[in-house]
């Protein structure tokens, strides 16, 4: 098998890994990667809420920022339903994000990022055993985002985002006609959308010096994908083979037809409460509680006219849940040069069983463990983060096609390394 990975992240290239629960990304952030995600927003060691919450915005001076994370992944995949059906797999892929915040006066403060807040992929090798269900599926959304932050008084600051949003998909498989013709046409579905928008909204409340909570609500996100629809035949195909989806000729192997293809895709919003305990000159706990209303999406829902009139081609229906993230952290500062970290987060999947779990989607409960660092030198710092996600074992039973013969178990084990330079102005 070449390769499978359960999400994907872009920045110039597209560049596939697992990170946060259903296809949601939270790897922008080294610091908060290294507190396992706890505080975001509001402890103040980067730039990161430009996106999380822009009231933190208030805590930093004006600077940029630049960092990766990368992703190895590791996993076995069996088939259930034949024992002969296995394989391995391991990835490694890259994640970069950017940042740039300035001091538009005292008391206002603006910024921009760069990144990718969704992505989900997969690539199967064309042999694999459910390529009925899933070859290539990629959904990617690049996101511009321009904040602003604003302090009212020494104890309240709020903030606004708005961010201008593409996404691209690709969908393809191998779609069986007949138990005699089995995985004759493959399919490649492919398309982008026009810009759409999305909004975040923050505050942030000093309890005191050396306490603070922050609020954040990011909207949900909608997006109108046009493009095309190739079939290809696999096989020769005998003449009234095709019939029963108006193609009556004999197709030869490799002839191809093509057609326009749509779908509209809903990512969910969002509401997180972050909060920040300085304990003592040396040591500060932080905590993040994450709720994401992924009761969203039901099902995703491709059409295309490559047949003639305009249909449905193809339905997955997902029936996610909405979920819920914990994360806890704390950061250790060992002399004026060295900060190091360390987190936890428990983070739900959105897929409520094995029968919704599909192959183009074989998400699940998560647990992160996060070590992390910082160095500073004369106008910036260096931050490095390690985390391990260990996953439950989980089975994707979902079949567009065969409802009772697809049974494939994932085990995945997913390292995450990541790095940022920050440069102050």
């Amino acid at each position: 098998m070449k390769k499978v990975s359960m999400l994907a992240l872009a920045f110039v290239i597209a560049s596939k890994g697992a990170m946060a629960g259903g296809f949601s990304l939270s790897e922008y952030s080294t610091t908060s990667l290294g507190r396992g995600f706890a505080g975001m927003g509001v402890v103040g060691d980067d730039y990161s809420a430009i996106i999380s919450n822009p009231a933190g915005m208030t805590l930093v001076r004006d600077g940029m920022q630049i960092g990766a994370s990368f992703i190895d992944i590791y996993a076995n995949i069996d088939d259930n339903t034949n024992s002969n059906n296995s394989d391995s797999l391991n990835i490694f892929s890259a994640v970069p994000s950017f940042f740039v915040q300035t001091s538009l006066t005292d008391k206002l403060k603006g910024g921009l990022a760069f990144y990718t807040p969704y992505g989900i992929g997969t690539d199967y090798d064309r042999n694999w055993w459910g390529r009925d269900e899933a070859l290539e599926s990629e959904v990617i959304v690049y996101d511009f985002t321009l904040s602003g932050a604003y302090e009212l008084n020494s104890k309240l600051s709020l903030g606004a985002s708005l961010s201008t949003q593409i996404a691209t998909a690709k969908l393809t498989n191998d779609k069986t006609l007949s138990p005699l013709l089995p995985h004759t046409l493959y399919s490649d579905i492919e398309g982008d959308s026009d810009p759409t928008f999305a909004y975040t909204l923050g505050a942030m409340y000093q309890l005191s010096d050396n306490h603070r909570i922050g609020l954040s609500y990011r909207s949900k996100s909608t997006y109108d994908l046009e493009g095309t629809h190739k079939l290809t035949a696999n096989i020769d195909i005998p003449a009234g083979a095709l019939s029963s989806i108006g193609i009556p000729n004999a197709l030869p192997s490799g002839y191809s037809f093509k057609g326009d293809a749509h779908a509209k895709v809903t990512l969910p919003e969002n509401l997180m409460i972050s909060s920040y305990h300085k304990v003592d000159d040396r040591l500060a706990l932080s905590a993040t509680a994450k709720w994401t209303r992924w009761s969203r999406f039901k099902s995703l829902d491709v059409y295309s006219n490559v047949m003639g009139a305009d249909s449905r081609v193809s339905s997955t229906k997902e029936n996610w849940r909405d979920t819920w993230t914990f994360s806890v952290g704390a950061d250790y500062d060992y002399s004026k040069d060295w900060t190091f970290r360390l987190g936890l987060e428990v983070e739900q999947t959105p897929i409520p069983s094995d029968d919704h779990r599909t192959a183009r989607i074989p998400d699940d409960d998560r647990r992160i463990a996060a070590l992390g660092a910082s160095y500073k030198f004369n106008g910036g710092k260096v931050d490095f983060a390690y985390a391990h996600i260990f996953l439950d074992g989980g089975n994707a039973k979902y079949s567009e096609t065969n409802p009772n013969g697809f049974n494939t178990e994932y085990d995945l084990h997913i390292n995450m390394f990541s790095v940022a330079m920050q440069y102050y102005f």
